[in-house]
């Protein structure tokens, strides 16, 4: 999917992808947390995941609306290091119930929608509008770490959920 060029476009991914992520996790019911999805994750796993990059980027976002510039991915990784903090949020989250884990990430969406009804256009739409983002405009930031988190989270669902039928 392309980064969108503008608002509508951006709420259009947003609504579509993370609808038809919902879509799937409601079909999949509250035992799909536990199937296997990628690599040694279970769905709860990667739903903590795309759950967590949907938080910090609003926090992200909100920081440099308030004229502070965020640590970006996290502190104490850099972003050639997002595997190790992707598979530490996973480890992170085998504490937390799926339905915490659900209920974050439907949250983070609605706060992401907030955020992009929020933000003048010159903050979504331009670059340099906050100075931490560099060369991109948030609308790029929001996108790689919402849309395309849903899109190929509802792809390793999809399979999982494939898989586990074909082994019954």
């Amino acid at each position: 999917m392309p980064i969108p060029k503008t608002r509508s476009e951006l709420i259009e991914q947003l609504e579509s992808t993370f609808g038809k992520l919902r879509a799937e996790i409601e079909r999949g019911g509250p035992r799909l947390g536990s199937a296997h999805c990628v690599d040694d994750w279970t769905v709860k796993e990667l739903l903590a995941v795309r759950a967590w990059w949907t938080e910090n980027v609003v926090e992200w976002i909100e920081m440099g609306r308030d004229g502070k510039t965020p640590v970006t991915p996290a502190e104490g990784y850099l972003w050639k290091e997002t595997p190790r903090l992707n598979s530490d949020v996973a480890r992170r989250a085998r504490r937390e119930s799926y339905a915490s884990v659900c209920n974050r990430l439907e949250k983070g969406y609605a706060r992401v929608l907030g955020l992009v009804d929020e933000l003048s256009d010159h903050e979504l739409l331009d670059v340099g509008a906050f100075e931490w983002a560099g060369k991109y405009p948030i609308r790029r930031w929001l996108s790689l770490n919402t849309v395309r988190q849903y899109t190929t989270a509802r792809s390793f669902i999809r399979r999982a959920v494939r898989e586990r039928q074909a082994s019954n």
